[in-house]
């Protein structure tokens, strides 16, 4: 392969270009959520939703769920989250 494309394994190499983040503006706890799915247990059988707050960065739940790209499971939980930390009133 590095005869194939030498310019390709120069590119990929790891520390080869840094990548740039942008700043993290946050208003306050619980004012934005991050939610995602995680495939790398999936193959197994465990494929892990989750939420976490943007401004502590804490994980406020993850789940094994069935499938976590299907809407009905993600709003479920998601609505469960809600109900715990009492929502907007």
């Amino acid at each position: 392969m590095h005869l194939q494309d030498p310019e390709g394994f120069t590119i990929h190499e790891p520390g080869s270009k840094k990548i740039k983040h942008g700043v993290l503006v946050s208003l306050g706890p619980h004012h934005e959520w991050l939610g995602n799915g995680h495939d790398k247990l999936a193959a197994i059988g465990f494929p892990i939703w989750g939420v976490h707050d943007v401004w502590s960065g804490k994980w406020l739940g993850l789940w094994v769920v069935p499938n976590n790209r299907r809407q009905k499971a993600v709003a479920l939980l998601f609505l469960h989250l809600i109900n715990e930390y009492g929502g907007k009133q």
